[in-house]
């Protein structure tokens, strides 16, 4: 596995998974609850990278925080990372692929979730979801 760059105190990182049934090929996306920004958005599951910490440990923490799932780090698969709008955010993408679909365990920052095909997403999302529809990445999965 490739070394991965620690968050440079100089730009702001956020992690996110795109959560993958094998089985179904559905997308698995949370629901921001009305306690958080963006209320009613949905997204997939992540967050910041914490100063010192690697993007892929940030993310393993993330999926337990947010939807308690405990994952291996070898399931997460890097699909890409870009820059934010400006420059100013280094947001990086995996793949986490399931065999089936199973209901999260949702923290207060989410107030619902749903098993999407990727051609059929519901409406409003959050900016990282809405950068990775618009930058392909749901069109890469059968690649990786």
């Amino acid at each position: 596995m490739a070394k991965e760059r620690f968050n440079s105190p100089l730009r702001k990182a956020g992690v996110w998974a795109i959560i993958q049934c094998a089985e179904s090929g559905k997308v698995l996306l949370g629901k921001r609850s009305s306690v958080v920004n963006n209320g009613g958005a949905w997204n997939f599951f992540g967050g910041r990278v914490d100063r010192g910490e690697s993007p892929r440990a940030a993310l393993l923490r993330e999926l337990v925080e947010e939807a308690g799932l405990r994952v291996k780090e070898k399931q997460l698969v890097k699909i890409r990372q870009v820059s934010g709008e400006g420059g100013d955010r280094e947001l990086h993408y995996y793949l986490l692929r399931l065999e089936r679909e199973v209901a999260p365990r949702l923290n207060r920052e989410h107030s619902n979730f749903g098993w999407f095909k990727p051609g059929r997403l519901p409406g409003r999302f959050n900016r990282p979801t809405t950068i990775a529809i618009k930058k392909g990445l749901l069109g890469s999965l059968r690649q990786h």
